[in-house]
C-alpha cells in the first residue's frame, strides 16, 4: 500500500463564500496498478501532511480523516471492480436497484465573479454545451450576488440555474434573497445559511420563506443518514458527495434515504481529477442533477475518465472499477 499527496494546480483562482484557492490537494491511495484518490477542503480542516504521517504509521487509528477513510473504501472497491469485471455503478446498482431513468444533464460551475462581463461571455460560450449552470452566491456583496443571477441569466436564458450561496447568507438575508432570486427561475438554491445553524436554523427559515420559493437543497448541513432525516421537513434536496459521506458505501445509503424521503437527489464533487470526479460519477442515474465538472478546474489533472457529449449529457468509460486510466 502506498500513500502521497498530489497537489492540484487550478486553471484559474476558485472563489466561493468559503474562500478563494489557486491549489488543491488530493490523498492518493494505491495497491499495485490500482489508484484512488479523495480531496482535501480547506473548510474541512484535515491537514494533508498530518493525514499523509497517520497513513504510514504501522497500525492505523480507528478513526481515519474523512480523505483517508474514503481513498481507501474506494481502493477496496476498485479492487473489486476489477476482480469481478463490474464498474462501481453495479455495486451501487446492487443496493439500490436498477436506475428509473438515465444519468441527468452534465452541469458547470462557475466562482463567484470579479467581472461581470467577463463572467457573461464565460456563460454564453459554456451554456452553447451545458444545460445546466451552476452560480456561486455568498460573495459578502448581496448586490454582486444578484448581478451574479441576473447577468447570467440574460446570457443564458435557457439555462437551468442552480444557485449554490454555500452558506453564505444570514438568517436576516437568505428568505429575501430567495424571494428576490425567485425572480430569475432557478431550479434550486443551495444551503443559502450556514450549517452551523442546525436543525433549528432550517426550521426557522422555511417559517420564514415567502410562498412557494424555488426548491431548497442542504449541503453543508449535510454528511449523515441521520442529518437527511432530520432535515427532510425543512427542505426539498440534499447534495450528496463522497467525501462528505467518507465511502461509496455511505454514499449509496444516504441516497436512498434521501429516496425514501421523497427528497430530490443533487450528486456532486470538490475540485478533484478526473479519478475523483469518475468515482462519483457511477451514482449519477440516481440523482436528479449532477455537478461533476471539479476536474475541468484542475490544470494537471493527469487522468482520463467521465466525457461530456456536445449536449452536456455524461459519457461513462464503460471499463471495471472506477473505470479512469492515467492520461
Amino acid at each position: 500500500m502506498h500513500f502521497e499527496i498530489k497537489t492540484l494546480r487550478l486553471i484559474e483562482p476558485f472563489r466561493i463564500a468559503h474562500g478563494t484557492s489557486a491549489t488543491r490537494q488530493v490523498l492518493r491511495a494505491s495497491n499495485a496498478e490500482f489508484v484512488t484518490e479523495a480531496p482535501f477542503v480547506p473548510y474541512y480542516g484535515e491537514d494533508p501532511v498530518q493525514t499523509l504521517a497517520l497513513l504510514t504509521q504501522a497500525l492505523l487509528p480507528e478513526q481515519l480523516p474523512r480523505s483517508a477513510g474514503l481513498a481507501l473504501n474506494l481502493l477496496r472497491h476498485e479492487i473489486i471492480g476489477h476482480q469481478t469485471g463490474r464498474s462501481l455503478g453495479a455495486f451501487a446498482e446492487s443496493k439500490l436497484g436498477p436506475p428509473v431513468h438515465p444519468a441527468p444533464p452534465g452541469c458547470r460551475s462557475f466562482s463567484i465573479p470579479t467581472d461581470l462581463d467577463a463572467f457573461a461571455d464565460k456563460v454564453r460560450d459554456i451554456s452553447q454545451q451545458f444545460p445546466v449552470l451552476k452560480l456561486k452566491l455568498g460573495s459578502g456583496d448581496l448586490g454582486l450576488d444578484i448581478a451574479t443571477v441576473s447577468v447570467a441569466r440574460h446570457a443564458a436564458p435557457d439555462a437551468k440555474l442552480l444557485l449554490d450561496v454555500n452558506g453564505g447568507w444570514d438568517m436576516a438575508e437568505a428568505p429575501l434573497m430567495i424571494e428576490k432570486l425567485a425572480e430569475y427561475d432557478p431550479a434550486l438554491i443551495e444551503q443559502p445559511i450556514h450549517h452551523r445553524l442546525g436543525v433549528e436554523g432550517w426550521e426557522e427559515l422555511r417559517a420564514l420563506l415567502p410562498g412557494n420559493p424555488p426548491p431548497i437543497f442542504a449541503d453543508e448541513s449535510i454528511h449523515t443518514v441521520e442529518d437527511i432525516i432530520a432535515l427532510a421537513d425543512f427542505v426539498d434536496g440534499v447534495n450528496i458527495k463522497l467525501l462528505k459521506c467518507g465511502s461509496l458505501d455511505a454514499a449509496v445509503a444516504m441516497i436512498a434515504t434521501a429516496k425514501e424521503q421523497s427528497l430530490q437527489i443533487l450528486l456532486g464533487c470538490m475540485i478533484e481529477t478526473s479519478l475523483g470526479t469518475t468515482a462519483a460519477a457511477h451514482l449519477a442515474p440516481w440523482a436528479d442533477w449532477i455537478d461533476l465538472d471539479g476536474h475541468f478546474y484542475v490544470a494537471n489533472d493527469d487522468y482520463i475518465g467521465i466525457d461530456y457529449d456536445t449536449q452536456g449529457n455524461l459519457i461513462m468509460p464503460g471499463r471495471p472499477g472506477i473505470g479512469a486510466i492515467p492520461r
